[in-house]
C-alpha cells in the first residue's frame, strides 16, 4: 500500500509601478470599497516586524525557475525486540523513503544502531548526500542532517545539548546554486515528560538564537513529541517565530504505532518568515504491507519568501474601523501614496500621506477639502484617467450630485485640484452599483466601468476615457463576463502583460467558485479566457477574498487567495505565466491573519515594479499600517 497526502500553496493581489499599474490598483481597491469586499483584519504576531530576510533572489516570471529546496524530517525508530521487525529488516524501507522522495536536505532521529549507521551512511554517499552528526558520549543518540553535495556546502555545525539526554544539532549550509545560506536545526524530544520537553524547548530557542548570530533563513524540524498547542510548540513558534508547514493544529497526524491510523501529530517541519513554500506531505508510505518506522516521515518544499519584513508605518494611522485607505501613486514618482478618509475624521476631507519609500509616509497629511464627504455611503477612487501620470481622485455618492461621478485632477505636490469635472455618462443613484476605474484599451487613461446586477442584463458598462477627466458618452456594453448575480465581484488588472487591463468576476455560487478571468479585447469588450479561469484557486466560501496584483515584478498581474478560517491564515500567490494560465501555489508566511476583519492591500509603495503587500488591522499595533516590500 501506498498513499501519499500531498497539499499546494498560493499568490496575490496588484502593483502600482507604471502607470497602467496605478490603474488597475485603483480599480481593485475602489472594487473592494464599494462593497464587493467586507473589511477585513489582520492579526500581526510582533515577532515578525524587526526581523528581516537575508534572502536575495532574481524575480523569476515562472515559478518553476524558483530554486526549492525539498526537506525530509523521519524518525527511523531504534531497534527495539517488540518492533514488528528489526531494524535491519527495515532498512531497505528506510532508504526507499529517501529514494522515493528526493530530499534535498533531510534529518533523521534515532540514528542510534551501530550497524545500521555503518551501512546507511555509505549508501546516501552512492546517492549523492554528505552528512553531519556527532556521537559525542553524553549527547544522547545522534540527530542526522543529510545534504546533497553537488548543491550545498556545508559551512559550520554543532550539538547542543536541551536536556538529560535530548540533544540537537545545527548546521549553516550554503546553497551553491543561488548563494543563499540557511541555518538547519534536527532535534529530538523527550516522550514522557512535558516539564522536560518545554525545557528542551527553551533550551533549542537560545541555542538557535546563539548560533545564528547572521539571521540566516532558518528551517527547524524534528520529532518532538509535542501536539498543536502545547505550552512547548508554543514557546517554540513565540521564541523564534516560525510557522509549521505541515499545518500545525490542522495539519495531518504523523505518528502511527506500526498501523495505519495515525495517533498524534508529534513531527514537525517549520521555518521562519523568511521562507514560503508549495508543498508538504506526511508520507504514509509502506511497502509490501512493512512500514519503514513507527512514525511517518514528512517533508516540506520551501523557497524564498515573496515579501521582506514589516515595515512599521505609524503615519496616518486608524483605530477606527469605518476608515478607508486607498493608495496611488497621486504625485507621479513611481511610488504609490496612501490616501486615508473617514467621513467622522476633518470634516470627511480625504487625507493624502506621500510615500517615503521606505515603507513609511509622510508625517503630516494633505487635505482635500473640494472632495470631502461626511456621508458613509460615498465611494473614492484613485486612478489615472487623463493619461498625465498621476492618479486621479474619483468620488461618487448615489445620494449626491444626481449620482454623477465626480472627477479631481492631480495636480502637484500630492494634490488635487480644487474644481471638479462633473460626468454625466454613467450616472447611477443605486447604492447596489459598482464602479471601477481601469486602462481597458491601452491608452493609458483609466476608463470607467459600470456594473449593477438589475441593470442592462448584468453587462459591464464601459465608458472609455477621453481627456481633461471625461469618459466617452458612448457606453461599451459587454456580454461577454456579465453578471445578473447580486455581490458578484469584479477585479480588473494585466494577467497577460498587453498593457490593458483585463477584467476578473467571482462568485461563490459562479464558475464552481472559480474567478472567472475575460481578456481585454481593447476597445472595452473582453473575450472569456479558460485557461487563466481553470489555474489557481477557487473558493465556494463568501469570507474568501481574490486579489491581483503583479507581485514578482513580470508585468503580469498575480493571483492571490486569502481566507482567514483556511490555512491558519496564510495567503496564497499564484503566478501569471505565459500559456495565460496561473501557477502555484505559494504559501507566504508575511502578515497571515485569522481575523475577518483584515485589510490587505497590493501596491508598488517603494517603486521597485512589484506590489508590496500592505496590512491594517484597526484593533492591533494602535491602528498602525504593516508594509511588506515585494522581493
Amino acid at each position: 500500500m501506498k498513499t501519499v497526502s500531498l497539499k499546494n500553496v498560493g499568490r496575490l493581489c496588484l502593483a502600482l509601478n507604471s502607470r497602467k499599474n496605478q490603474l488597475f490598483a485603483a480599480a481593485l481597491l475602489a472594487i473592494s470599497l464599494a462593497g464587493c469586499k467586507k473589511n477585513l483584519e489582520l492579526a500581526q504576531p510582533a515577532a515578525d516586524l524587526p526581523k528581516t530576510s537575508t534572502i536575495k533572489v532574481k524575480t523569476m516570471a515562472v515559478l518553476a525557475d524558483v530554486p526549492k529546496l525539498k526537506v525530509l524530517s523521519f524518525n527511523i525508530k531504534h531497534n527495539d525486540a517488540a518492533d514488528p521487525q528489526t531494524i535491519t529488516e527495515r532498512q531497505p524501507l528506510i532508504r526507499q523513503i529517501i529514494v522515493d522522495n528526493n530530499p534535498d536536505i533531510f534529518g533523521l532521529q534515532e540514528f542510534s544502531d551501530n550497524s545500521f549507521e555503518t551501512w546507511f551512511i555509505p549508501q546516501m554517499a552512492t546517492l549523492g548526500y554528505g552528512v553531519y552528526y556527532d556521537e559525542t558520549a553524553g549527547k544522547g543518540t545522534p540527530k542526522v542532517i543529510f545534504y546533497k553535495t553537488n548543491r550545498f556546502t556545508l559551512q559550520s555545525s554543532g550539538t547542543v545539548v536541551l536536556g538529560d539526554v535530548n540533544t540537537g544539532t545545527w548546521a549553516k549550509i550554503l546553497d551553491n546554486t543561488t548563494g543563499q545560506r540557511y541555518f538547519l536545526s534536527n532535534s529530538h524530544w523527550q516522550y514522557d515528560s512535558q516539564p522536560v520537553r518545554m525545557q528542551n524547548s527553551q533550551n533549542l530557542v537560545a541555542a538557535v538564537n546563539q548560533y545564528n548570530t547572521e539571521n540566516l533563513p532558518e528551517i527547524i524540524f524534528g520529532d518532538f513529541n509535542a501536539k498543536p498547542g502545547t505550552d512547548e510548540i508554543n514557546n517554540l513558534k513565540s521564541g523564534l517565530d516560525v510557522v509549521d508547514a505541515l499545518g500545525d493544529s490542522d495539519g495531518d497526524l504523523t505518528f502511527h504505532g506500526w498501523t495505519a491510523t495515525g495517533t498524534g501529530k508529534i513531527d514537525w517541519m517549520m521555518s521562519d518568515r523568511n521562507m514560503a513554500y508549495t508543498t508538504w506531505d506526511v508520507i504514509t508510505t509502506s511497502y509490501s504491507g512493512n512500514w519503514p518506522s513507527d512514525h511517518w516521515p514528512v517533508t516540506a518544499t520551501f523557497l524564498p519568501a515573496i515579501f521582506g519584513g514589516a515595515h512599521a508605518d505609524a503615519n496616518g494611522k486608524s483605530a477606527n474601523a469605518a476608515t478607508r485607505f486607498y493608495f496611488a501613486d497621486i504625485n507621479g514618482d513611481g511610488k504609490a501614496d496612501k490616501v486615508y478618509w473617514n467621513p467622522t475624521y476633518d470634516s470627511g476631507r480625504p487625507q493624502i500621506f506621500l510615500s517615503n519609500g521606505d515603507g513609511t509616509f509622510a508625517v503630516s497629511g494633505i487635505p482635500h477639502s473640494a472632495a470631502a464627504s461626511t456621508v458613509s455611503t460615498t465611494r473614492f477612487y484613485y486612478a489615472d484617467v487623463n493619461g498625465d501620470g498621476k492618479a486621479d481622485e474619483i468620488r461618487w455618492d448615489p445620494t449626491l450630485n444626481s449620482g454623477h461621478t465626480r472627477v479631481y485632477l492631480a495636480t502637484s505636490g500630492g494634490n488635487f485640484s480644487s474644481t471638479v469635472v462633473d460626468n454625466p455618462e454613467g450616472t447611477s443613484a443605486g447604492t447596489t452599483t459598482v464602479y471601477s476605474f481601469a486602462d481597458v484599451n491601452g491608452d493609458g487613461k483609466a476608463d470607467k466601468i459600470y456594473w449593477n446586477s438589475t441593470f442592462d442584463n448584468g453587462h459591464t458598462r464601459v465608458y472609455l476615457a477621453t481627456s481633461g477627466g471625461s469618459f466617452n458618452g458612448t457606453v461599451v456594453s459587454g456580454a461577454e463576463g456579465a453578471s445578473t448575480t447580486a455581490g458578484t465581484t469584479f477585479y480588473y488588472a494585466d494577467v497577460n502583460d498587453d498593457g490593458r487591463a483585463d477584467k476578473i468576476l467571482w462568485h461563490t455560487s459562479l464558475n464552481s467558485g472559480k474567478p472567472a478571468v475575460f481578456l481585454s479585447d481593447g476597445d472595452g469588450t473582453f473575450t472569456a479566457s479558460s485557461t487563466f479561469t481553470d489555474s489557481g484557486a477557487s473558493s465556494g466560501a463568501a469570507d474568501t477574498q481574490f486579489y491581483f496584483a503583479d507581485v514578482n515584478g513580470d508585468g503580469r498581474a498575480d493571483k492571490v487567495y486569502w481566507n482567514p478560517g483556511n490555512y491558519l491564515g496564510k495567503l496564497k500567490f499564484y503566478y501569471s505565466e505565459s500559456g495565460n494560465k496561473f501557477n502555484g501555489p505559494i504559501y507566504s508566511l508575511r502578515g497571515t491573519s485569522q481575523s475577518s476583519d483584515t485589510d490587505f492591500f497590493f501596491a508598488d509603495i517603494n517603486g521597485d515594479g512589484k506590489a508590496d503587500q500592505i496590512r491594517w488591522n484597526f484593533a492591533e499595533n494602535s491602528g498602525e499600517l504593516r508594509n511588506y516590500f515585494g522581493k
